[in-house]
Order: structure tokens, then sequence, then C-alpha cells
């Protein structure tokens, strides 16, 4: 019987899965064995059951096979060391910790702790895969820690703090500009740059003041796809199983396009250099794209053997086409900016030099509008995807009715009678 609150463990349960783990027991002389587990995770509430896997060579395979029971420590964000120390191959891992007592080892200072009873044992090819029955859990509240591209995510914190910020944020005109700001990795979308930009869109969508948004890259490139080196890290440092891969696009990349589908301000994408796999995927995400002379598109993902993970095939083949996106996905061939204007991949393309000029006149077009009309008239588009015309004429009479209603409609009929500019006051 489990001695702890089921509704604290439940609402926990979402950092066991990226949280460095370490699971502790003792062997058949009550010698404290510890190992970092890179497969954690939760698989039922009741009974509160969770598994991990070890592998078959590893030293310390026979003690965890024969002991009846096993704790699991989610380390909290300020025991990187412990995690350094539990992956070494040091002896005495222990050393200079309070471990007496009858059960699993403890580690003290974590961010939570679950003592589990062994309950059975499955063959998992060079692994053996362990299932255990939480009868205790306790935690510090303290917040995890994640490991990330070869290293740890409070220290990756850290260092984005210190330096420029991964995404910058300006206001002219009631119009935003989000820049990527990591020109040294072509503006790759690592896990810093992601939080950011979803939060910059969401704070120009949120903003009545707000008609318009340009979203750039800094430097020669707009975007250049998911980070490598973290991909990478994902399967060759964390060894991350299909489930925690699954839960690391959802609660990472996949946010951008949600949060893009989401939005009723326009967007504008300004494209120059690379828009290379995820960094073409956000261009799409766009609802109005231009590009410089020197952009270049490519769906690469079959070049490093995975797929658009973050909408592309979705995306693409709405605004191209089945034929053209098939080819560009199917192939990972690069096209020039002229091709994608011939494709419809982008609206035009201007000189490198007037680029930005050329998107914030757009924008200022757009932006010259009734803030409620704009908004709307780009849910109407949207919406448009998914429903029948019959629907899509029912949404736009109900929204008609609305905007009539208000001043900003019309100020601008007494605007146009009266031969001068409209004063709009968004009401």
């Amino acid at each position: 019987m489990a001695h702890f609150d089921p509704k604290t463990y439940r609402n926990a349960l979402g950092q066991f899965a990226t949280g460095v783990t370490i699971v502790t027991t003792r062997d058949s002389e009550g010698n404290a064995i510890g190992v970092t587990a890179n497969s954690f995770n939760s698989v039922s509430l009741d009974p509160p059951l969770v598994l991990w896997s070890l592998a078959r060579s590893a030293r310390s395979m026979a003690a965890f096979e024969q002991a009846g029971d096993f704790a699991v420590h989610i380390l909290a964000s300020d025991q990187d060391h412990l995690a350094n120390l539990f992956a070494s191959r040091v002896d005495d891992k222990f050393a200079g910790m309070d471990i007496l007592g009858d059960g699993p080892p403890r580690i003290d200072g974590c961010s939570a702790r679950l003592v589990c009873t062994t309950r059975h044992l499955y063959e998992g090819g060079d692994h053996v895969i362990m299932v255990g029955e939480v009868i205790d859990y306790e935690s510090e509240g303290k917040p995890p820690l994640l490991f990330h591209s070869g290293g740890y995510a409070d220290r990756i914190a850290r260092e984005a703090r210190s330096g420029p910020p991964p995404v910058l944020y300006a206001v002219e005109d009631r119009i935003a500009t989000i820049t990527l700001n990591r020109p040294d990795t072509r503006n790759a979308l690592a896990e810093e740059v992601i939080g950011a930009l979803v939060s910059a869109l969401e704070a120009a969508d949120a903003d009545p003041e707000i008609d318009c948004v340009i979203l750039t890259g800094e430097g020669p490139s707009f975007c250049s796809g998911g980070n490598i080196k973290q991909i990478k890290a994902l399967t060759s440092e964390q060894h991350m199983s299909p489930m925690e891969l699954e839960n690391w696009y959802k609660t990472q990349i996949q946010r951008i396009p949600l949060t893009m589908d989401r939005m009723s301000v326009p967007v504008i994408a300004a494209v120059r250099g690379h828009a290379i796999g995820a960094g073409c995927d956000l261009a799409c995400m766009a609802d109005i794209r231009i590009a410089a002379e020197d952009a270049v598109f490519a769906e690469s993902f079959l070049r490093v053997g995975i797929i658009p993970g973050d909408g592309g095939a979705w995306l693409l083949p709405r605004i191209i086409g089945l034929a053209k996106a098939s080819q560009m996905m199917l192939t990972g061939e690069f096209i020039d900016a002229h091709k994608a204007e011939r494709y419809g991949l982008v609206s035009e393309v201007v000189p490198v030099f007037a680029l930005a000029e050329r998107a914030m006149a757009l924008a200022r077009m757009v932006a010259q509008f009734p803030p409620s009309a704009i908004r709307k008239t780009k849910r109407l588009i949207k919406d448009a995807r998914d429903v029948s015309l019959a629907e899509h004429l029912d949404q736009a009479a109900i929204w008609q009715g609305v905007l009539q209603q208000m001043d900003d409609h019309r100020e601008a009929i007494d605007a146009i009678l009266e031969k001068r500019a409209p004063r709009f006051q968004g009401k």
C-alpha cells in the first residue's frame, strides 16, 4: 500500500520523463549500488508503477535483478555533480553520504524520491526492463536537473541569461519585429531559442497595440533548422527512449507551430540566407513570406534520417501543392528564392539590402486597417482550411455582424467619404 499523497505524485509525473535520475539498491552483501537511469518513466497511476531499463552488461545488473526493492532519485537542478559522479567509473560513488539504515540507499537534497518494490523484470534485448510499484514518494519542491545537448539545463539557462538574448523583440508603429538572435548557428532552433520565440509570439498576439509581426533572423540566415548537436545528444548522450523523444518533440519544437496557429495577429516572415529543415517550416507557419535574393529553402530532414517533426508535412502541401511539396520533402533538394517564388512558397523576392524595408512596408500596409478586422481576417483565412463553405459563411456572417457595429468600421466609411486618413481606436 502506497504511503503518500496520490495527487501530489500525479502532479509531479510530468518532470520524471526529463529529469536526470539515479536508481539505488543494495547487493546481497548490503553494499550500496547506484546507477544513472536513462529511460525512467511512469506507466501507471493505480497502482503507481514505474519502469526503467539497465544494460545487461552493467556491473550492477546482478544486484538489481536479485534485490526486491530500489529507490529512484530525480536530481535537483543544483546536483549536476552527482549526475557526473554516478556516470563515472568511481568505485565508491556514495563516499561522504549518510546511507545507513535498511532499504535502498537514500540521496538527500533531490527534487523527488520514490521507493519501489520490484514487481516484474522483462527481457529487452541487450537491456532488462524493470517495473516497480511505488510504495513511498516524497518531494522537496526543487526544480529537476535536466540534461540537454551535452550539458545541464540549469547551466544552459545561466549561460543564456549571461549572453545575448536568443530572440530580440522590438515594437514600432504597432508592428512587432521578432528576430532570431543566434547568428553563430545560423539561428538554429536550440531549446533556449524555442522558448524565447514562443514567448515573443505569445506576447505579440496578446498585445492589443500590435497589428502585425515581422519574423526574421539576425545575420546572413533566417533559420538553419533544428540544432544538430542537441538532436544528436538526445540519443547518443541521453539515450532517450521513443516515448521520451516523443515527449521532447511535443514539449519543445511543436510548441512553435501550435502557437503560430493560435495567433490572430498576422505574421510576415522576412527570409534571407538559409531556411532549411525546421527553418523552412518556420517560414511556412507565417501568413506572408517574402525572400531576399540569397534565400535558400530545403526540406532536408531525410538527409539526417528523420521526418518533419514540426508540422512541415502538413503546412508545405497546403502552400505549394502536394506534387511540389512531395518533391521537396522526398528529394531534400535546395531551391533558391526565385524558384521558391515560382512554387508559391514566397510571394515576392527582393534584393538583400531591401528585405527589411520591404517587410516593414508590408507590415505597415497591414497595420493601416482596423485592428479587430485585421485579426478576424487572418482567423477567417486560417479557419477556412478545416470547415465547409457553409460553415465558413456562417462564421463570416457572425463576425461581420460584430465588426459592422464597431466605431472603427464607421470611421473607415467616414474617412473614405471625406477623403481623409482614418483614425482607428480599436473600438
